[in-house]
């Protein structure tokens, strides 16, 4: 079936425009140095020679990577929208993108002088910046309303209600889990780690501090492969993250004054997905946009993001009681 957009594409020209516009800059002042300047000191001074293709390939390549992530986040926004809203995480990419090619345009300019000295590039990452963001606000005032059907299926609980009151009867160990493993998430664990493997080892000789940063982010990426995990027990509701078990979040069964299912907007009502927190309540989901709302006996709430919301609230509900 032919999946249809609900957010145009055309909105994100300006990011794809910088990014073109960086990339002919850099391939109109070929031939580059090699060996050339890539690391300077905060007077702007060289203090460190490589190939200038290294940061120039990976400054490109992570804006193509925030391009990308735009075009998702975004349509992810336009399908949540109950009427047109201005969406300013629509912006992100201009601004990512911008300051990264303003970089790289500075740079390149930089290698271009016969005594290279490279002081933090204001200017460029303004202008470029300015100039993206700009044309991304108008693009994003004209941008269509396109209404999204998202249809809900609503379980019964009946029998896993009937099956949890007789454990709980019995006397036997309770240990219900589900799990929240979209396979974005499983790629994002996977993808984005292994492109951060491979920058730290290019920027190793040049900047051994960059890949030294690069491989720790690498490996938090990794340790989230797997996805939450939630687990209800006869005494605890236990949140727990990736392949190593990470606890995020043990509530007391006894702690509990009230469950309910709660349909909620993951971009609008906080910003996107995975550890959440607004003025409300703290949240942990990876999709969808239902979840169970438990209200604690201190006042304080949560949220926990669940494919079968009406299942883990029945269970909870029971467990508390």
């Amino acid at each position: 079936m032919k999946c249809k957009l609900t957010h145009p594409l055309w909105t994100h020209l300006p990011a794809l425009l910088i990014i073109l516009a960086a990339a002919v800059f850099t391939v109109k002042a070929m031939p580059l140095p090699d060996p050339a300047p890539v690391h300077f000191d905060l007077s702007g001074q060289p203090n460190a020679y490589g190939s200038p293709w290294t940061g120039s390939a990976l400054l490109l390549g992570l804006s193509s990577g925030f391009l990308i992530l735009s075009a998702w986040l975004d349509e992810l926004w336009a399908r949540q929208e109950k009427k047109k809203t201005f969406n300013w995480m629509s912006l992100f990419d201009e601004f990512a993108i911008g300051s990264m090619c303003g970089v790289q345009i500075a740079y390149i300019n930089t290698l271009a002088s016969p005594q290279p000295v490279f002081p933090f590039p204001w200017v460029a990452m303004v202008t470029v910046c300015g100039l993206g963001t700009g044309l991304a606000v108008a693009l994003e005032i004209l941008r269509p309303y396109r209404h999204y059907e998202r249809k809900s299926i609503v379980e019964d609980t009946g029998q896993i209600s009937d099956e949890i009151t007789r454990i709980i009867k019995s006397g036997q160990p309770l240990a219900y889990r589900e799990s929240q493993n979209p396979p974005y998430a499983g790629a994002l664990a996977v993808i984005v780690p292994l492109i951060l493997i491979v920058a730290a080892i290019f920027t190793w000789a040049a900047l051994a501090w960059l890949s030294v940063i690069l491989g720790v982010i690498a490996l938090g990426m990794i340790s989230t492969y797997g996805g939450f995990c939630t687990q209800v027990t006869r005494d605890f509701i236990t949140v727990r993250i990736g392949v190593l078990g990470i606890k995020l979040l043990q509530l007391k069964t006894s702690d509990i004054a009230a469950v309910e299912v709660h349909s909620f907007s993951p971009l609008r009502d906080f910003g996107g997905y995975g550890i959440r927190f607004n003025r409300e309540m703290q949240a942990y989901y990876l999709q969808g946009d239902r979840g169970v709302k438990i209200t604690a006996r201190d006042g304080k709430k949560y949220l926990i993001g669940s494919d079968h919301p009406e299942h883990l609230a029945a269970v909870i509900d029971l467990v508390r009681a």
